[in-house]
Formats: C-alpha cells, sequence, structure tokens
C-alpha cells in the first residue's frame, strides 16, 4: 500500500531544491582582467611603413619617438602618413604600443621584413 505522505515528502524535497537562490552573472570588478566577449576591445589604423597607429575614436596617434612612445593629436613634421597604406587593426588595449611586437610580428613595420610561411 502506498502512503500518501511518500510521495508529498519526495515532492517536498524536489520542489525545495528548485528554490535555490538564482545565479546572478555580472561583469569582472574594474581590478580583474575581462575574458571573451567582456574584453574591452579597441580600434585602430596601423601604418606599417612609419609603425604608427591611428585611434579613430580618441582622434590620437601614437608614434615611436627616440626609444620612447609617444601620444598626441597630431603627428610631428617629420613623420608623413599621408598617401601611406595603412590597415584596420583591433587590439585588447588602449595602448596599442603595449601590442607592437605582435602587431608589427604579424602586419610587418619601419625595420622588419615581413615573410609569408608556405605549408606544403
Amino acid at each position: 500500500m502506498k502512503t500518501p505522505f511518500l510521495g508529498l515528502a519526495v515532492s517536498s524535497l524536489l520542489l525545495a531544491g528548485l528554490a535555490l537562490p538564482p545565479v546572478a552573472l555580472a561583469d569582472p570588478p574594474p581590478w580583474a582582467a575581462a575574458h571573451g566577449h567582456r574584453a574591452k576591445q579597441y580600434r585602430y589604423i596601423y601604418y606599417p611603413r612609419h609603425e604608427v597607429y591611428f585611434a579613430p575614436t580618441t582622434q590620437l596617434w601614437f608614434w615611436l619617438d627616440g626609444g620612447g612612445w609617444r601620444v598626441g593629436t597630431s603627428l610631428p613634421t617629420g613623420i608623413v602618413v599621408a598617401g601611406a597604406p595603412g590597415m584596420p587593426v583591433v587590439l585588447g588595449t588602449e595602448r596599442p604600443y603595449e601590442a607592437n611586437a605582435y602587431v608589427v610580428q604579424r602586419f610587418g613595420g619601419r625595420h622588419h621584413k615581413h615573410h609569408r610561411h608556405h605549408d606544403d
């Protein structure tokens, strides 16, 4: 003979298990690195011939000057990118020079010979 109490007790336990507090997904705290789709992306135009970056959203230029990187709203008179081919790059930093080694390796630069590798 089945007892209604046992069925009620099992049902109550199942419902209690489903009544767990909801899990809230939030962005990582400001001090933690963001990963995946939440990571910030920054767009630049990179000029490999001059190893110069332009950030369209902030209208800032980034260029190498005497071994150090400079930032400004215009390039110095010695650097002319007009007519030079630029390419769009997306980086995970608001300081493109932090990723310059990667960008130069991938797209070339002033003193870098870019060779394509072919797999046979």
